[in-house]
């Protein structure tokens, strides 16, 4: 490769990676959404703090002799506690990100398929730029199961397949790669990984198929039933 050709190639990778996908995008806008409540909730316990360290020193202050050269000392020392605590994290973000694959047992699937979206949306900067494509499509469909997962009968076979693939197949998949030291990730791998993630992406692509086949064909049968069950009914009523 040329001097040329590799700068157009980094080019089109940052200006890839810069404007994103609509499904990378959106699940960006989630993150910031949450990092936007992470400072919601610093604010909210910083200010819950502030209070309850004033309402200490108003109670001190009923039982024992407390000056206004201690509150003029005391309240800028508690208001700079509260603002202290604000560079600590809140319980909620402290929770550690539990990879899917560990959680296969206890989680259920609609929560299993959020958990490796986002995941994978975390991944998407050490992934080269052939492999985005491929992930878009994953995301899209991922958010795509979601909503027909809820309704997903537990025996059904199609459960097992889409654990096995979103909780274990996918993130290892990925995992692998991104565990490849810098000068191992050559354009053969590249190549590997966004074939890969090509063959994930069209793996659901069928099992959305099939549940959107079943869910098809239990309305067919519900509406052959409201059919057969008023419409015959109000056939004999009217004979008779």
């Amino acid at each position: 490769m040329s001097d040329l050709e590799r700068k157009l190639a980094t080019a089109q990778d940052l200006a890839l990676r810069h404007v994103g996908s609509r499904a990378a995008r959106r699940r960006q806008g989630d993150r910031l959404k949450r990092g936007v409540g992470e400072v919601l909730r610093r604010a909210r316990r910083a200010g819950l703090l502030f209070v309850v360290l004033v309402l200490g020193l108003i109670l001190l202050s009923a039982f024992a002799s407390v000056s206004w050269v201690t509150w003029l000392i005391a309240l800028p020392v508690m208001l700079l506690a509260a603002l202290i605590s604000m560079t600590f994290p809140t319980r909620a973000a402290r929770a550690p990100k539990v990879a899917p694959e560990q959680a296969l047992a206890t989680m259920p699937l609609p929560a299993l398929a959020g958990r490796c979206e986002q995941w994978l949306v975390d991944r998407c900067d050490e992934l080269p730029r052939l492999a985005l494509p491929a992930a878009d499509q994953i995301l899209a469909r991922l958010e795509r199961l979601q909503p027909a997962l809820h309704d997903l009968p537990e025996n059904d076979p199609i459960q097992g397949e889409i654990r096995r693939l979103v909780g274990g197949h996918l993130p290892r998949l990925v995992d692998t790669y991104v565990a490849l030291p810098p000068d191992l990730r050559d354009d053969e791998k590249n190549r590997q990984i966004g074939e890969g993630l090509g063959a994930v992406a069209d793996e659901l692509d069928r099992l959305c198929g099939e549940i959107d086949g079943c869910r098809a064909a239990a309305f067919d049968t519900q509406h052959r039933f409201i059919e057969s069950r008023y419409r015959e009914d109000d056939s004999l009523r009217r004979l008779r």
